[in-house]
């Protein structure tokens, strides 16, 4: 199942209807205003490093002319797997022609490609996770703008297709849902073995969800500025805790089957 992903420089130029996934900037000149992405929420959020100085923010390195080179690339996905280990691959963004050597596609990192002629698919998919088929409308000579195409986007923003399900923007956990699925089917089938009742369980979700966001977080030297900056990042993803763990409580209640309840 293919999902569309659009970004632009501009955050309110991309539209929330038929947006699957929305990408945006995270330093350079075109990097998102604080609240940006709470424009899109429901939606999931990548974000993109376009100088390469923010591998622990940015899912996607933007390797192009006035971004990242294909030099800094090299460290870049070197440090996102040391600070994600076992995490999905960093995903680099070139053109089709660009060459990343050093590293190993899927293993190392993956692909968002743009081809922005209205190509979707290369020869070689390969580790490719998205391809950017269609770009912005320049505007013509008599001050008009190009009409939408196969190549050509309806406003200020680009569009790609999303090929990869096992990508999930934002989530950096070393398993994919469908893994931490079965840990908790597992996890809730020893509770019931224990003898514990939904309701226990239910309550041991809970504790340890709240546990987890009352854990002081060590002194780190990070300046005022950076924690300022981290805190605006993390906004968007802990305006939807409260969602996450109404939706974890109803999968471990839909797990508990009526009939293995005690």
């Amino acid at each position: 199942m293919t999902r569309i992903m659009r970004d632009s420089d501009t955050p309110s130029a991309i539209p929330s209807h038929g947006t699957d996934l929305v990408a945006g900037y995270v330093s350079g000149a075109a990097t998102w205003p604080p609240g940006a992405f709470g424009r899109f929420r429901g939606i999931p959020h990548a974000h993109i490093d376009c100088l390469g100085t923010k591998p622990e923010q940015a899912e996607i390195l933007d390797v192009e002319l006035h971004c990242a080179t294909v030099r800094t690339a090299v460290s870049w996905v070197r440090k996102r797997k040391a600070a994600f280990p076992g995490a999905y691959p960093p995903v680099l963004y070139c053109d089709r022609h660009t060459l990343t050597p050093g590293l190993r596609v899927v293993k190392d990192f993956r692909l968002w490609v743009a081809t922005l002629d209205g190509t979707k698919k290369i020869k070689d998919m390969t580790g490719v996770t998205a391809v950017q088929y269609k770009r912005a409308p320049n505007r013509r000579r008599d001050g008009s703008l190009e009409p939408p195409s196969k190549r050509v986007t309806a406003g200020h923003y680009d569009e790609s297709i999303v090929y990869d399900d096992a990508w999930d923007p934002g989530d950096d956990l070393p398993y994919t849902k469908k893994r931490i699925r079965g840990l908790v089917q597992q996890g809730i089938a020893a509770e019931l073995s224990a003898g514990r009742s939904q309701a226990e369980i239910l309550a041991l979700v809970k504790q340890g969800v709240a546990a987890e966001l009352s854990t002081v977080i060590e002194t780190s030297g990070v300046s005022v500025a950076q924690g300022a900056q981290a805190a605006v990042h993390a906004g968007d993803t802990l305006a939807g805790i409260a969602q996450q763990v109404t939706d974890l409580a109803t999968q471990v209640a839909a797990l508990v089957t009526p009939e293995r309840q005690r």
